[in-house]
């Protein structure tokens, strides 16, 4: 399998530097300069990468391509490209649908869109992948995982649960703050707050058959602290907060697609 990626950032680089750390078989990746500095470390970094300045270039020698330039950007470099029926582009561009994309580049290529977070570096991110082309979702696994979103709201409802982990860390840093001001040293408190969110995450993944509500219960005694935290919580509306937040955000992608 020949890869192709047009538009060399973090992400593609996240998703090579997994991929090229499994098993997956890949006979070249070919990435585009745009993103020099990503670009020439992969090439510096693995043999099997080399870079190109054509992009029809990398159309026509990948068996798959990977879209990831900016929303703003994509109709200026996309345009007037062509890839034929034999070719599967997987598009990373936030907001911008299918068919947008099949009035850009001709040919007759396979559409698919997916939203891969910088963990895939590491093989420990599922995926979500509209449609899901098999050949896609085979890819996406070896890179922790895929999830096929049967409808394009759902897609859109994976893109919006990924806004998220910006809030997370605003969590934790407001939890560190807190101790900070109990006498707790910074670095030991961000030590023991990521230590203690990465064992949770742990135990999640270990406990597929558990809904998250289930694992509240077994965090949280009845009249114990975590019961008390997590009352507070709701109480506050926190949950509220978090149902505006992402139904803000989806609304935001729907409108930069046209979906509104």
């Amino acid at each position: 399998m020949k890869l192709g990626f047009i538009g060399t950032g973090v992400i593609s680089d996240a998703v090579i530097r997994g991929l090229l750390s499994t098993d997956y078989s890949a006979s070249e990746i070919i990435v585009s300069t745009r993103g020099r500095a990503f670009s020439q470390k992969l090439t510096a970094d693995f043999e099997i990468v080399r870079a190109e300045d054509d992009n029809q270039a990398i159309m026509e020698s990948a068996d798959m391509v990977f879209l990831a330039i900016r929303p703003q950007d994509a109709q200026k470099v996309l345009t007037g490209l062509k890839a034929g029926p034999e070719t599967q582009i997987v598009s990373l561009i936030a907001t911008i649908p299918i068919e947008t994309l099949q009035g850009w580049i001709c040919g007759g290529a396979s559409f698919d869109r997916a939203i891969p977070l910088p963990s895939v570096a590491h093989c420990n991110c599922v995926t979500a992948v509209y449609p899901g082309s098999d050949n896609v979702i085979a890819l996406f696994d070896k890179l922790g995982g895929a999830v096929a979103a049967d409808t394009i709201d759902a897609f859109d409802g994976y893109a919006a649960g990924s806004a998220l982990m910006a809030t997370y860390f605003e969590i934790l840093e407001n939890a560190a703050q807190w101790m900070v001001t109990q006498g707790s040293d910074y670095a030991d408190a961000r030590r023991y707050l990521a230590a203690l969110f990465s064992g949770l995450s742990d135990n999640t993944l270990k406990s597929p058959d558990q809904s998250f509500a289930e694992l509240v219960d077994g965090h949280a005694t009845p009249g114990g602290l975590n019961e008390q935290v997590a009352q507070t919580f709701i109480r506050e509306k926190g949950g509220e907060a978090i149902h505006t937040a992402l139904d803000d955000v989806f609304a935001r992608i729907k409108a930069a697609s046209g979906d509104s």
